[in-house]
């Protein structure tokens, strides 16, 4: 009587024993989009665990099948994904990864990378709203004045962004430069404080066309 009690305590316990749960690495807060091609996203970085061994999971965003990737033997994954496309402003996305056993989802966000004044035209010295969203680094918004590819001047136009998708809204002069030159200036928005032609990792180039104004007596 005592052998069979303890041979069912013992196959109990290894019935109870817990299973091992799937995981992800967790997704960034936030991913930029400039564009729909597969350059002008970003790349989404997923990292699984203690899925179904040597076999394949499937990667899906907002529940549409976007890439899959092989599993190793102890159920190891990473596989790079683009953002989905967001036209213009934010909004929060899901990802799912799933091997026909495990099914494991992550929230995060995408915005556009952009950059918009308020008014679009007005006086070089007036004061103008510049607003922008995806600049996710921590650090500040620069903006490079640019005349023919050179660079006349460059002013911090934030001090820090706002919110996980990196967003501003600040008042500053459109040129803040004394008696510009007539014709087209390239301002480049970026979180480099020194100017560079191809800064890392994101950047706005918006043109602005100065032009001289006869006013009549």
């Amino acid at each position: 009587m005592s052998r069979v009690a303890l041979v069912a305590l013992i196959a109990l316990g290894c019935a109870a024993a817990p299973a091992s749960a799937a995981t992800l690495t967790p997704l960034k807060p936030c991913y930029a989009s400039t564009g729909k091609t597969t350059v002008q996203l970003e790349d989404i970085r997923v990292r699984g665990q203690e899925f179904a061994p040597l076999t394949t999971v499937e990667v899906l965003i907002d529940g549409v099948p976007v890439s899959s990737a092989p599993t190793d033997a102890i159920g190891a994954f990473e596989v790079l994904v683009d953002a989905p496309f967001q036209r213009t402003g934010e909004r929060p996305f899901s990802l799912e990864v799933r091997d026909g056993v495990n099914s494991v989802t992550a929230l995060s966000a995408v915005t556009d990378l952009d950059v918009k004044l308020t008014p679009k035209t007005a006086a070089p010295a007036r004061r103008v709203r510049f607003r922008g969203r995806g600049f996710m680094q921590s650090a500040p918004v620069y903006a490079h004045y640019l005349v023919g590819g050179k660079e006349q001047r460059t002013v911090r136009l934030a001090r820090r962004t706002s919110g996980a998708c990196g967003t501003f809204s600040v008042k500053r002069r459109q040129i803040p430069v004394d008696d510009p030159r007539t014709g087209r200036w390239v301002v480049q928005f970026d979180q480099k404080r020194t100017y560079s032609a191809a800064p890392d990792p994101v950047w706005v180039r918006l043109p602005i066309e100065v032009v001289e104004v006869f006013l009549e007596p």
